[in-house]
């Protein structure tokens, strides 16, 4: 903030020299216009060699400063910025003020009172007129009244005269009472130019937020040609395979079948995670939480996820496990570093990958992605952390995701507050730099397994949803699990269920999307109300759109996405734990 007014400043500043610039040989022009009519008005009054020094003097002066005024428009516009233009031209107007000012000295005694009074009255004409500068520039102003109005002031109140001594006294208010319109003008006259400089400033902002509100809709659009063959494709697998599935007799050939449907759901479910993780981002529901965690434990976590991968592509996967204690959330940061690795995976066709962590400095840590992949030219540096962009997946390989996966990188790491660098050369591989600040080793959480998250659940669970097949899957898994389900379609279903059949729902979990325009998170409201207590909601939408993500996260509901993966379900339902919930291991 300090630099952007320290900018407008300047820029007010620059601007003000340039008016007065303009305006400079005009002015020149007419105050040597003026001497020389002084000069043949007392020509027969005064000695006429000092006459001609005197105007011999002003010449070169007015001289001296035309040059200037040529060369400061003759120079480029960036050297036009140099500090010095301000004083030469402040130092022009002091010089031919110094000079109109000597001659009272020089010439007082020879002219009569009333040719006194004649030159007064143009002295305060030229005061009036540099004033009328002067609100552009108040230094010229100062420069050349100050030395032109106080010896003749001065002089006239030294004269024993009344009449001269009077008109001294006023030429001195005058100067002041000039000075004083003249600071508050420029006041004003910087106000106008800043105003200026901001609407222009404005109108660039809304041309670049213009332009880059265009080149959203351009990558979306293309997002949405490309992902409609990937997000179709795993559904279109599904489709086969079922079909395969309902003609074959073998329980091994049936196995397989359900091992590739699991591998398409897989695939689908992991390119709708990445649009909503997008979604969360801009709904600003994800919240930083850091902690002290030991870095090893999560390199671990991340190396058997990858290694497979990794494998099945030839490649070869280190992870070098050092004692590193950060301060971060560990989600997020883990969202990220899986990310880095997936990207370079994917984009590397033989070689290995690396990640390391190692200390920055005294207070930060270095957490390093380097690959020996395809690289990035220098011109996409910039583009690959753009949403939907992709680089040499001209064949739309979903194993390569939809590109979203660097965009969300960037923006996980600006909600972490992180510095993320990334370094690449085509042909060579790419290396990824995040820092990230140490943590305390003395406050560090350890980790255990959750029981509860392989627990046997025996509560009471109500499911809210219009789709009857969705129903039905739902009451088989948690019958499974070993639930007591009750089933609804609408709110009203519920109340009913509430009212007739006596149930008492430990959690209830709905769809957002019900029937006459209702939405689960009311349906839930409603039966907490009638319950007279806060029962725990979940809500499963497909919709991943910021403003129903931030309705969702704002009622307090957990929320599950579309398709939801049933150890998602499991998780949260053991992580909620009810009051009136039972769970047995």
């Amino acid at each position: 903030m300090v630099k952007t007014i320290t900018t407008l400043k300047q820029k007010i500043h620059h601007e003000q020299i340039r008016l007065i610039y303009i305006q400079g040989s005009g002015l020149i022009l007419g105050a040597t216009f003026c001497a020389a009519m002084i000069t043949l008005f007392l020509w027969s009054l005064a000695p006429k060699t000092g006459l001609l020094w005197w105007m011999a003097a002003i010449a070169l002066i007015a001289v001296f400063r035309l040059i200037g005024v040529n060369r400061y428009f003759a120079t480029s516009e960036q050297r036009r910025h140099d500090i010095y233009w301000g004083p030469m031209f402040w130092f022009g107007t002091l010089l031919a003020g110094v000079v109109w000012g000597v001659w009272p000295l020089m010439f007082y005694d020879f002219y009569s009172r009333e040719a006194l009074l004649l030159i007064s009255t143009i002295f305060a004409g030229m005061v009036a007129v540099s004033a009328s500068s002067g609100r552009i520039y108040v230094p010229s102003f100062l420069s050349f009244s100050v030395p032109l109005v106080v010896p003749l002031s001065v002089q006239h109140m030294l004269s024993g005269s009344d009449t001269l001594f009077l008109t001294g006294f006023l030429l001195l208010i005058f100067l002041v009472v000039n000075a004083s319109l003249t600071i508050k003008g420029n006041r004003q006259y910087r106000e106008l130019i800043s105003a200026r400089f901001e609407n222009q400033s404005l109108m660039e902002r809304l041309a670049q937020e213009k332009n880059t509100a265009e080149q959203a809709v351009i990558a979306k659009n293309r997002f949405m040609a490309a992902a409609s063959h990937d997000l179709r494709q795993p559904l279109h697998a599904i489709g086969m395979f079922l079909e395969t599935l309902r003609c074959k007799e073998s329980d091994q050939s049936k196995l397989d079948i359900i091992e590739d449907l699991s591998s398409s759901a897989d695939a689908l479910n992991g390119l709708f995670n990445s649009m909503l993780d997008v979604s969360k981002l801009d709904a600003e529901i994800i919240h930083v939480n850091a902690l002290n965690i030991d870095v090893s434990e999560l390199f671990d976590r991340l190396y058997v996820q990858h290694k497979n991968l990794a494998s099945e592509q030839g490649l070869e996967l280190y992870v070098e496990q050092q004692e590193c204690i950060a301060f971060a959330d560990s989600i997020l940061l883990e969202r990220v570093l899986r990310n880095l690795l997936s990207n370079a995976i994917a984009y590397t066709h033989d070689g290995s990958i690396k990640l390391s962590c190692g200390p920055y400095d005294d207070d930060q840590l270095r957490i390093t992605v380097i690959d020996t992949g395809i690289g990035i030219p220098e011109q996409e540096v910039e583009n690959v952390f753009s949403e939907y962009h992709q680089l040499n997946n001209p064949e739309r390989d979903r194993n390569k995701g939809l590109g979203l996966g660097l965009a969300i990188v960037r923006r996980l790491c600006d909600l972490m507050e992180l510095e993320i660098t990334m370094q690449s050369q085509v042909g060579v591989g790419t290396r990824f730099d995040l820092l990230v600040p140490i943590g305390d080793p003395t406050r560090v959480l350890t980790t255990s397994v959750d029981p509860l998250k392989h627990a046997k659940i025996t509560s009471t669970v109500m499911v809210i949803d219009d789709e009857e097949s969705v129903l039905s899957a739902m009451q088989s898994m948690l019958g499974q699990w070993g639930c007591n389900v009750v089933l609804a379609e609408s709110a009203r279903d519920a109340l009913r269920a509430l009212a007739l059949d006596k149930v008492q729902p430990d959690i209830i979990i709905s769809d957002y999307r019900l029937r006459d325009n209702c939405n689960g998170v009311d349906a839930i409201e409603a039966v907490r109300e009638a319950l007279e207590y806060e029962v725990p909601g979940i809500i499963v939408t497909g919709d991943t759109s910021p403003v129903r993500l931030k309705e969702v996260s704002d009622s307090g509901m957990q929320l599950l996405p579309k398709p939801v993966n049933p150890d998602d379900i499991r998780t949260t339902l053991s992580g909620l734990r009810p009051s009136h919930a039972n769970f047995t291991i």
